[in-house]
């Protein structure tokens, strides 16, 4: 691995010190191996979140980003590896419960149901942690994103591609998680709109909720985020304070080859 940051200490709290870390340990990821068919994808991958904490993953296509996400919130099988959250054990945790305890991923791609309004999309998400149809939480979604108030009963085929994935994001904070999980939020949208939606849950993470990024727009992710990792061939390859891999070699080799210069 790259030394953006000091090596890992042998404890969490030891860790957290040495790179200026804030927050208690709310996700540790250790050893991750994930795979399609034969094929083996994530390699032994490992990270933390903490609480409170805006932390992102980069990497190119096909590096293993979405697919560790996707391991870590029960969306596809692990063949390897350990999920902490909170304190608890998810490893073979089904969807529903890692929901359950807090964690929840926005998929790539805009995913909303396209029948029904912007309001009913939301209030689906008031489902998901014991408090069905708790219209409180919904107005406050529409003090974050003023532009989901404006067409709360329209159908959420008639937003543009960008209000769908605000919709999608809306979608995911009204379930109050402790950690958000945002995977490819950009892809295909305007510059101008993921910066949107990062001021909007960079005021989230003020608030004390986690966020997790895997983002291509690598200066505007590093921008919003505290912490990173970097991700290459199923393999995280650096880590370090943002403004660190901002500015790092590891970074350029990730993105230019293994021999890029400054």
């Amino acid at each position: 691995m790259h030394d953006i940051a000091p090596s890992t200490p042998a404890s969490a709290a030891d860790h957290a010190a040495a790179t200026g870390r804030r927050g208690e340990l709310l996700l540790r990821v250790s050893d991750l191996v994930v795979g399609y068919g034969k094929a083996e994808v994530v390699h032994g991958v490992s990270f933390d979140v903490h609480a409170g904490e805006f932390v992102v993953i980069l990497g190119r296509n096909g590096a293993g980003k979405s697919t560790s996400l996707q391991a870590v919130s029960a969306l596809l099988p692990k063949r390897g590896g350990k999920v902490e959250f909170a304190g608890g054990d998810l490893t073979q945790a089904k969807p529903p419960q890692v929901v359950g305890a807090g964690l929840v991923q926005v998929l790539e791609g805009h995913r909303v149901f396209h029948a029904l309004s912007v309001e009913e999309n939301l209030m689906i998400g008031t489902w998901t942690r014991g408090r069905r149809g708790d219209r409180t939480r919904l107005e406050r979604i529409y003090a974050l994103f003023p532009e989901l108030a404006d067409k709360r009963h329209q159908p959420a085929s008639r937003l543009s591609g960008g209000q769908q994935q605000i919709l999608a994001v809306g979608a995911g904070v009204i379930a109050e998680p402790r950690l958000l999980v945002l995977d490819e939020p950009s892809a295909g949208l305007a510059p101008m709109v993921i910066t949107r939606i990062l001021e909007a849950v960079s005021a989230l993470c003020r608030e004390g909720m986690a966020i997790l990024l895997v983002e291509q727009m690598v200066e505007t992710a590093l921008r919003f985020a505290d912490h990173g990792y970097l991700i290459e061939t199923g393999r995280i390859v650096g880590e370090g304070r943002a403004e660190a891999i901002r500015h790092s070699d590891a970074l350029r080799s990730v993105y230019l080859g293994r021999h890029a210069t400054a």
